[in-house]
């Protein structure tokens, strides 16, 4: 059994974890409404009939109904309420094997009763993904990841095939679409087309934030402060979290880097993103990545089980010493959520988490990222995870119309 580190949970404390992010409950649920359903999933691609449920009736509609490797694909989602209400709408696709490689949620929506809505999102297939056939389910929950009300097991399907010979994307010479040239010039500086972040062993001087080698200088927040980069809001709903700073440094954190953790930063939810990333040293891209797998860029969003919050889903067992009852903390402070998980990877990064033994190596900024969702180095789950972010990372996933779209 490795040594484990001061902030690190029991081994069934971890265990548990690593059934985690949004809300474990999913995992009963998911059996209960397989039954009460009695959907066949060996139904072929795209020919999922609505289902009708806790008040909701839902379906989805895939394009193509196959898609190749490296292709991307467009799922639209339709929502019925039965009754004026306001809920949480969840589509999530998961391939033959039972891994989830990609979840959307769209927060506090609001429906009249017997008026559809869609709710669109794609998703590029990676060049490794299982030739099988994926399926998208449905779950409709209170706002926050309250009471679940309905779940679809199979509101659509379609088949992944092998890559085709003909590719439609275009080359790297050809410019980018219309719809992007009010792209900020500084992003004609973006990670090369294998997502793997720039590393750096000295302070950026440049416009982005990349990634500084461990044992780098980071640094200062107020220097981080006067780097970012104004941005719009794309998450209004984050306005008071964005406006709070956090509480100021921990008393007794479990390392004493995380004593750097201070939440001293308001803006926009991006400019706090920036921040972070800055200040610990992370590529701002990779970072923005991450931050769309965990809450779609929504501080309020609740996960595991009402254990995790915010923007980087803390999780309060494991990371107590980010939590002050409510007050300028991970729950309540967009800039303490964002300082305090990138405090967390970058003790990673610089090898003090020592306790997980084996392969584990400073400066694998992926496998840190992983162990943030798994709470193991480089098991199926992080694995799984990591695929996602590269995946949302691939995409820019933050500039699509319908991540702008919240």
């Amino acid at each position: 059994m490795p040594e484990q580190s001061p902030n690190t949970p029991s081994p069934n404390a971890v265990a548990a974890r690593r059934a985690r992010r949004w809300p474990v409950v999913l995992v009963v649920v998911l059996l209960a409404a397989s039954l009460a359903t009695a959907v066949a999933l060996s139904a072929g691609p795209a020919d999922a009939a609505s289902l009708q449920s806790g008040g909701f009736t839902t379906k989805a509609v895939t394009s193509p109904a196959s898609v190749a490797r490296g292709q991307t694909i467009s799922v639209t989602t339709t929502v019925t309420a039965s009754t004026t209400r306001r809920a949480l709408v969840d589509v999530e696709i998961y391939s033959a094997t039972g891994a989830k490689v990609l979840q959307r949620v769209w927060d506090a929506q609001s429906f009249t009763a017997g008026v559809a809505r869609t709710f669109t999102t794609t998703w590029t297939v990676p060049t490794n993904e299982p030739m099988n056939t994926h399926t998208v389910r449905i779950g409709m929950f209170s706002t926050g990841w309250g009471q679940l009300h309905h779940w679809n097991a199979n509101g659509a399907s379609f088949s992944v095939s092998a890559s085709s010979t003909t590719t439609t994307r275009p080359p790297t010479t050809t410019a980018p679409p219309a719809t992007t040239t009010s792209r900020p010039a500084t992003t004609t500086t973006r990670p090369p087309t294998t997502t793997t972040p720039v590393t750096s062993t000295t302070t950026p001087t440049g416009t982005r934030f990349v990634t500084l080698a461990p044992g780098a200088a980071l640094p200062s927040e107020a220097d981080c402060a006067a780097r970012v980069r104004k941005t719009a809001e794309v998450r209004p709903q984050n306005a008071t979290a964005n406006s709070t700073k956090g509480f100021g440094s921990p008393a007794n954190p479990p390392y004493d880097r995380y004593k750097r953790v201070t939440g001293n930063f308001t803006g926009t939810t991006d400019e706090i993103i920036q921040w972070a990333a800055c200040k610990w040293g992370f590529d701002e891209d990779v970072v923005r990545a991450q931050t769309a797998v965990e809450s779609w860029w929504i501080q309020s969003v609740v996960g595991d089980n009402g254990e995790s919050f915010g923007l980087q889903q803390v999780r309060q067992p494991y990371w107590g010493w980010a939590f002050n009852n409510g007050v300028r903390d991970a729950k309540t402070s967009s800039a303490f959520n964002m300082d305090a998980a990138m405090a967390a990877r970058r003790n990673c990064f610089e090898g003090a988490e020592t306790w997980l033994g084996g392969t584990y190596a400073k400066g694998d900024m992926w496998g840190c990222m992983g162990l943030w969702f798994s709470g193991r180095w480089h098991d199926q789950p992080a694995e799984q995870y990591i695929t996602t972010v590269k995946s949302y990372l691939a995409q820019r996933i933050w500039e699509t119309p319908n991540f702008k779209a919240g």
